[in-house]
């Protein structure tokens, strides 16, 4: 069988497909079955395209083309020419179904030459088909399993079929949630194959890794740090004593000089001198004021010494150990007053 051609004859059937493609589109409009017009304009323009292809034999292009114009405007005269250029390609499945198809629609238009002679082809090349076998063991069908034939999925009802492939590589997949993918390439050639889907895989566990500290192994000397370190808390503490200090000392000043000036007024009256208890109220009092300048002085240093402290001090771990590393005291002695620490 030769591919046929508008305006000439190029073989028995090609003649015949060519002269009657202006009557196919006739029964076809009288079933309601007439494409629209902008797809009959394309399928024609695709069909002599896949002529022109044919004709300077490259059919690999000629044979997609005459699919799309049949997908576009179905004809019987268009399926016979695919099913033709499927043949001389070597495509005995995609020929024999495309023969099988056009003898139906040859059958449906009315036309009993183009269905005896889409049958002879049939029967031909149904005897050099090979066919492939896509087996699905029990064991193999997990839940969600999806099994294709060249990119294609087969349903449930084809696992397990010898059917009709074009001679050459086939890949088969299998694929299912959770589990590895599968993947066969087989070829098939003079004789029938089969191909057994084995049981999935099940993907691995991923295990996630501990994120490293940016600290690195030494946490404890990362530890979140507080304002409020071992220098400054003492440093508050300090001077907290250093401001009762200040106000002792205040007091004490306040209630010497009372204590003096009254003693002053009793001594007013020279002509009777100074009485014995006002001599000694007035040493009382002395003494009271001494007493209050130390403890000022002392409160004023304490209280200077802890607000250093506070202010200077650095913010540093929490952790025991620097704890531990920081002191202070304050120390009174004679004639000195200061604060000793270590941080």
């Amino acid at each position: 069988m030769r591919l046929g051609a508008h305006g000439g004859a190029r073989g028995a059937l090609a003649a015949l497909v060519a002269a009657a493609m202006l009557t196919v589109a006739l029964p076809a409009a009288a079933d309601g079955e007439a494409a629209p017009m902008d797809n009959r304009a394309r399928a024609q323009q695709l069909f002599d395209s896949a002529l022109a292809d044919a004709e300077a034999g490259n059919l690999p292009s000629a044979c997609p083309k005459f699919l799309a114009s049949h997908e576009a405007d179905p004809k019987a005269s268009t399926l016979l020419n695919l099913a033709s250029c499927y043949e001389k390609n070597g495509q005995t499945a995609s020929a024999w179904g495309a023969f099988r198809e056009a003898e139906v629609l040859a059958r449906k238009v009315g036309r009993a030459d183009w269905e005896t002679n889409a049958r002879s082809h049939a029967e031909m090349l149904e005897r050099k088909l090979v066919r492939l076998t896509v087996q699905v063991p029990e064991p193999s069908r997990v839940p969600e399993l999806v099994v294709a034939r060249d990119g294609a999925r087969l349903t449930v009802g084809e696992w397990g079929v010898a059917i009709p492939v074009d001679p050459g590589e086939h890949v088969i997949t299998a694929s299912a949630a959770g589990r590895v993918r599968w993947e066969s390439r087989t070829t098939v050639s003079g004789a029938s194959a089969a191909v057994a889907v084995p049981v999935l895989e099940l993907l691995p566990v991923q295990e996630i890794a501990p994120t490293p500290s940016p600290s690195g192994p030494d946490v404890t000397a990362r530890e979140p740090t507080s304002w409020w370190t071992p220098m400054r808390t003492t440093g508050a503490v300090v001077a907290g004593v250093g401001v009762v200090g200040l106000v002792t000392g205040a007091v004490l000043g306040l209630v010497a000089k009372g204590k003096y000036d009254d003693a002053r007024a009793r001594c007013a009256d020279g002509s009777r001198g100074c009485p014995p208890g006002a001599v000694a109220d007035s040493d009382s009092a002395y003494g009271m004021a001494t007493g209050a300048t130390v403890v000022f002085v002392v409160g004023a240093v304490a209280a200077a010494g802890g607000a250093a402290l506070v202010l200077l001090s650095t913010p540093s771990s929490s952790s025991p150990a620097s704890a531990a590393r920081a002191s202070a005291a304050l120390v009174v002695g004679p004639g000195t007053v200061g604060v000793n620490g270590r941080w």
